[in-house]
Protein backbone atom coordinates (compact mmCIF):
# COMPACT_ATOMS: atom_id res chain seq x y z
CA UNK A 1 0.00 0.00 0.00
CA UNK A 2 2.76 2.16 0.98
CA UNK A 3 4.65 1.71 -2.69
CA UNK A 4 1.29 2.65 -4.07
CA UNK A 5 0.99 6.18 -2.84
CA UNK A 6 4.75 6.97 -3.54
CA UNK A 7 4.20 5.69 -6.85
CA UNK A 8 1.17 8.04 -6.72
CA UNK A 9 2.61 11.00 -5.20
CA UNK A 10 5.32 10.78 -7.67
CA UNK A 11 3.61 10.52 -10.96
CA UNK A 12 1.51 13.73 -9.02
CA UNK A 13 5.06 15.71 -8.90
CA UNK A 14 6.03 14.53 -12.56
CA UNK A 15 2.67 16.00 -14.20
CA UNK A 16 3.35 19.12 -12.37
CA UNK A 17 7.19 19.46 -13.42
CA UNK A 18 6.10 18.21 -17.02
CA UNK A 19 2.88 21.17 -16.92
CA UNK A 20 4.97 24.08 -15.73
CA UNK A 21 7.75 22.96 -17.94
CA UNK A 22 5.43 23.20 -21.00
CA UNK A 23 3.83 26.06 -20.24
CA UNK A 24 7.24 27.76 -19.29
CA UNK A 25 8.72 26.58 -23.01
CA UNK A 26 4.94 27.65 -24.84
CA UNK A 27 5.12 31.47 -22.97
CA UNK A 28 7.00 34.56 -24.71
CA UNK A 29 9.93 35.05 -23.61
CA UNK A 30 10.15 37.53 -20.07
CA UNK A 31 7.15 36.03 -19.00
CA UNK A 32 8.31 32.27 -18.35
CA UNK A 33 8.05 32.26 -14.54
CA UNK A 34 5.23 33.84 -14.13
CA UNK A 35 3.40 31.64 -16.96
CA UNK A 36 5.26 28.51 -15.40
CA UNK A 37 4.35 29.26 -11.70
CA UNK A 38 0.99 30.83 -12.12
CA UNK A 39 -1.17 28.31 -11.52
CA UNK A 40 -0.11 26.95 -8.21
CA UNK A 41 0.65 30.07 -6.68
CA UNK A 42 -3.32 30.90 -7.94
CA UNK A 43 -3.85 27.73 -6.23
CA UNK A 44 -2.21 29.29 -2.96
CA UNK A 45 -3.62 32.23 -2.77
CA UNK A 46 -7.20 30.12 -3.19
CA UNK A 47 -6.18 28.19 -0.15
CA UNK A 48 -5.04 31.49 1.97
CA UNK A 49 -8.05 32.99 1.11
CA UNK A 50 -10.33 29.81 2.41
CA UNK A 51 -8.17 28.99 5.37
CA UNK A 52 -8.10 32.67 6.65
CA UNK A 53 -11.54 33.95 5.19
CA UNK A 54 -9.77 37.30 3.55
CA UNK A 55 -9.73 38.27 -0.09
CA UNK A 56 -6.54 37.43 -1.32
CA UNK A 57 -3.84 39.82 -3.27
CA UNK A 58 -5.86 39.59 -6.95
CA UNK A 59 -9.01 40.28 -5.64
CA UNK A 60 -7.54 43.62 -4.15
CA UNK A 61 -6.02 44.81 -6.22
CA UNK A 62 -8.58 44.96 -8.85
CA UNK A 63 -11.22 46.28 -6.18
CA UNK A 64 -8.63 48.94 -5.25
CA UNK A 65 -8.49 49.64 -9.70
CA UNK A 66 -12.29 49.60 -9.64
CA UNK A 67 -12.76 52.13 -6.75
CA UNK A 68 -10.08 54.66 -7.99
CA UNK A 69 -11.59 54.63 -11.48
CA UNK A 70 -15.03 55.94 -10.09
CA UNK A 71 -13.47 58.36 -7.42
CA UNK A 72 -12.40 61.92 -9.18
CA UNK A 73 -9.31 63.43 -8.85
CA UNK A 74 -8.84 66.35 -8.00
CA UNK A 75 -7.33 67.30 -10.42
CA UNK A 76 -10.59 66.24 -12.65
CA UNK A 77 -13.08 68.53 -10.50
CA UNK A 78 -13.09 72.11 -12.51
CA UNK A 79 -10.41 74.40 -14.66
CA UNK A 80 -8.87 76.84 -12.68
CA UNK A 81 -10.23 79.95 -11.62
CA UNK A 82 -14.00 78.61 -12.86
CA UNK A 83 -16.37 76.86 -11.17
CA UNK A 84 -17.62 75.06 -14.23
CA UNK A 85 -16.41 71.54 -15.15
CA UNK A 86 -14.36 70.82 -17.86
Amino acid sequence: MEAVVGILVALFAAALVVGMAVRAARAPRGHRLRAAFGPIMGAGETYQELHTGQRGLQDSVIESIAESEQRPSRTDSCDEGTDLPR
